[in-house]
């Protein structure tokens, strides 16, 4: 027979399923040592006849039918009425025994589910504090109660939690007739900083703070060096007491400007929260209390919601910190975590691309694992020097400038010496820039033209080597195959480096002239610009009366079947699909599901662009509109001759840049479409459970199962994703991280409506804001203001449809900066969160020109 009562004390450590988190940490740290004041637990087991009664009531069959808050009110309110049993009276008044007469208690749930790492029902279950030993049946029943309670039996369910396993455990503790008391968590929950403590305090008993009638005093203690770092008084006008009586009292206080803590008790508090940590070798959220200067641990529990750094990036405590920049949605434009298979495949296109200057390792400069990719600060410093490596940062978008400028270097992050693998950068660099040379001398002092045929030609040769990949080689070897010419395309990059020198020389000949504006419309819808190109021929898609008229996904993916529709859209159909059936969201991972697959996803892309109010109609007119007003100014300055070069150049060549990337999209394509034909092997063979699968494996592993070596694919699989688990709970990826966890976040700089951020694209564009994290969440009207985390090439259809775009992430040669110039959008990006501010339907201007975004109203509020 099971055990139904456990003082905290006790010998065993129960398990969670029988006590519950909360109680099981209070038996563990008094066990261990820890001032946690006396108590037990009713388990799980002595509940069982309450139990047995509730689930075997028509009230309970019906809560399960239909969770309403109403019918979990009757089943709470059943619950509450509930009485002991003689033998429930006898075990509890035995365990009674043990404790001094007249005492009062706290009476807590603990649910097996409670404060576990994955779920926090924080606040859902009821407590009573102050409760003498003749009133615990009834506060016992109201905490039982609370088990069925409408917001746990509801965040159970959001949760996938079964509802037919609620069960309940009930913590019985001496309460603690605190001075001050509060809550402290083992690292800093505003920044994630491993290294500092946060606490709150107040007078009397902690629930002032729990129920939200004070607001506490809040200290922040470097755990490392053992030192106060910041302290901010609360308005503490009243505190809750123990009542002599029994129960608690609300009283004004005196003294609410005072420190709650000395700076003695702080310390030592920080000692207590920092063990709390190491014994369970976790983050720690405790609660606590100083009953006459003597402290006390109440609870313990994990906590659920910080951002757990991989450990491969963590340092120890008191080392030279590194500090880290996340560079998915800085540069790619999507700050989802990318496969296994396709962060191998991408690192092994960046290191054929930048690996002399920019290895991908994890003592290299951008180190990739677990689906993300960062910037390692510190080595940059290491490699390149601290003047060098500021200046690339500079570089990145507004967000990365702000939040570096605020940070010491040298100080905190500068490595005391260099990795091996980074001592010969330099030579790496000039290794990787050699090549390029012929071809930028050629294109920008003799024959851009023969240079663009160069290039054209060479990314046709890849095309054609990559289409006669089969899967009938081992996989790493047709990887090595793939990517192997991308060496060939990087010496041909003299073409967009020419186009760059070009604008330079544009924008010297028209320094202090006022017409930057027309300077950077002049490289609107440049050539060979394949990301344009698509957004084109979407439209020209979008156009065609017999799409107009179809009014399913449904009806669409019938008459592209069938060939329905008209021969001229059959044909833009089939060219869209050859062409740019491979690009879609995330499209450099190779796991990602590819139009040509899947043909609902152009329909999505096609239903939302609107083809009577788009950027696109007139973004070649605006072009030429610049051109001749640029050409007008320079012949009257006299450089005439000069501006018409250079801007042939320019208009020639830039666009190219956007053009290796979709060259590895394609190569990407390509390696997705074998692994998944090995994927389906290896479903029929019985060693994977879904070709989809196959992603969550590295080349290695797939290889090596190719070669029918005995290795179980699904452990291994099983492997790779436990570090992905870990941080699934992670939906906004900070830009910029430390190896202690602490995040960095720039200040929004917001006066009377005014946000600066970094201009983009110019103009000014007004309209209602529209906030979308992922392409096609819901339709962007015409006139609206794209609100976005980031965004890549899938977002093109989107970007016709917008008035203004603005950007949390994102520098002017990411994604969406080049995709807004190129469409004449007003940008402004560099806006980390923006969209924590403004909500849809906020009227908005966004200046591109000068980086500005204006709120011009918020519901009834008008700032300007």
């Amino acid at each position: 027979m099971n055990k139904k009562i456990y003082p905290f004390t006790n010998k065993d450590i129960p398990p969670l399923s029988v006590v519950g988190g909360k109680a099981k940490a209070l038996i563990e740290t008094s066990r261990a040592g820890f001032p946690v004041p006396e108590g037990f637990v009713l388990s799980v087991e002595f509940f069982s006849p309450w139990l047995k009664e509730i689930k075997s009531s028509s009230e309970w069959s019906e809560l399960l039918l239909n969770v309403t808050r109403q019918q979990c009110d009757i089943v709470k309110s059943k619950a509450r009425k509930l009485i002991f049993d003689e033998w429930q009276k006898l075990e509890l008044d035995k365990v009674l025994s043990n404790f001094k007469t007249g005492i009062p208690f706290a009476v807590r749930s603990s649910s097996p589910e409670e404060d576990l790492e994955g779920t926090s029902f924080a606040g859902m279950y009821e407590t009573s504090l102050g409760i003498k030993a003749e009133e615990l049946e009834k506060n016992i029943a109201s905490a039982f109660s609370s088990c069925f309670d409408f917001r746990v039996i509801e965040y159970k369910r959001k949760n996938k939690v079964n509802l037919e396993n609620t069960q309940i455990a009930v913590i019985v503790q001496r309460q603690i007739a605190s001075d001050v008391s509060g809550v402290g968590f083992s690292l800093n929950p505003t920044n994630n900083s491993y290294d500092e403590v946060m606490i709150n305090a107040s007078f009397g008993l902690g629930e002032s703070i729990v129920s939200g009638i004070v607001t506490p005093d809040t200290y922040v203690v470097d755990s490392v060096k053992n030192e106060i770092i910041e302290k901010r008084i609360g308005d503490k006008q009243s505190a809750l007491w123990i009542k002599s009586e029994g129960g608690i009292i609300k009283k004004d206080t005196n003294n609410c400007n005072e420190q709650a803590l000395t700076d003695e008790q702080i310390f030592e508090l920080t000692d207590l929260i920092k063990k709390c940590e190491r014994y369970y070798e976790k983050p720690m959220d405790t609660e606590w209390a100083f009953e006459e200067n003597k402290l006390y641990l109440l609870q313990s529990r994990p906590i659920t919601t910080y951002l757990s750094l991989f450990p491969e990036l963590l340092t120890k405590p008191g080392e030279m910190k590194k500090i880290y920049i996340d560079v998915m949605g800085l540069t790619q434009g999507f700050t989802e975590s990318m496969s296994v298979l396709g962060m191998e495949i991408w690192t092994r296109v960046v290191d054929e691309l930048k690996g002399d200057i920019m290895p991908s390792s994890i003592d290299g400069i951008m180190p990739a694992l677990h689906g993300r990719q960062y910037i390692n600060v510190s080595n940059c410093i290491a490699a390149w020097g601290l003047f060098a490596t500021k200046q690339f940062l500079k570089k990145y978008d507004d967000n990365v400038k702000k939040i570096f400028s605020d940070i010491d270097l040298a100080r905190e992050y500068k490595p005391a010496k260099t990795p091996e693998n980074l001592k010969n950068l330099k030579f790496g660099m000039l290794k990787m820039v050699f090549p390029m040379i012929p071809s930028t001398i050629k294109a920008k002092f003799s024959d851009y033209k023969e240079v663009v045929n160069e290039y054209n030609s060479t990314a046709s040769n890849i095309f054609s080597h990559i289409k006669i990949l089969k899967s009938d080689k081992g996989f790493s070897e047709i990887v090595d195959l793939a990517i192997k010419d991308l060496e060939t395309i990087m010496n041909k990059m003299g073409i967009t480096i020419a186009g760059m020198s070009a604008f330079a020389s544009i924008k010297r000949m028209f320094k202090s002239k006022d017409v930057e504006k027309l300077v950077i419309a002049l490289g609107m819808d440049l050539e060979g610009n394949p990301t344009s190109q698509m957004g084109h021929l979407l439209f020209k898609l979008a156009s065609y009366d017999d799409f107009q008229k179809t009014k399913s996904v449904e009806e669409f993916l019938v008459k592209v079947k069938e060939k329905s529709y008209s021969i001229e859209f059959m044909k833009d159909y089939e060219e869209y699909l050859n062409k740019f059936g491979a690009r879609g969201f995330m499209e450099i991972d190779v796991a990602s599901k590819r139009v040509y697959e899947d043909p609902r996803l152009l329909y999505e892309k096609l239903i939302n662009i609107n083809i009577k109010d788009s950027q696109i109609l007139n973004v070649k007119t605006k072009r030429e509109e610049a051109y001749n007003k640029l050409l007008a100014v320079a012949k009257e300055g006299g450089f005439d001759k000069k501006f018409e070069k250079q801007a042939e150049i320019y208009q020639a060549t830039f666009g190219y840049r956007e053009h290796p990337k979709y060259v590895i999209v394609m190569i990407c394509a390509k390696l997705h479409d074998i692994a998944l034909e090995i994927g389906e092997k290896f479903v029929q063979e019985g060693i994977l459970d879904d070709k989809w699968h196959i992603f969550d494996l590295h080349s290695k592993d797939i290889t090596n199962a190719q070669k029918d070596e005995k290795i179980d694919l699904k452990a291994i699989r099983d492997r790779n994703l436990a570090p992905y688990k870990k941080v699934a709970h992670i939906k906004d990826w900070p830009l910029v991280i430390d190896s202690r966890g602490k995040i960095f976040k720039p200040k929004i700089n917001a006066e009377d409506g005014d946000l600066l951020g970094t201009a983009i694209a110019p103009g000014i564009a007004r309209g209602r804001a529209k906030l979308l994290r992922m392409p096609y969440e819901k339709p962007l009207n015409p006139g609206e203001i794209l609100v976005a985390k980031a965004t890549e090439p899938s977002w093109t259809p989107i970007f016709i449809n917008a008035a203004g775009v603005i950007m949390e992430v994102g520098g002017p040669l990411q994604h969406g900066g080049i995709i807004a110039r190129e469409y004449g959008i007003p940008c402004v990006s560099g806006m980390l969160g923006i969209m924590d501010i403004i909500k849809d339907g906020d009227l908005l201007e966004v200046d591109g020109s000068n980086g500005i975004v204006r709120i011009i109203e918020v519901g009834k509020k008008t700032y300007r």
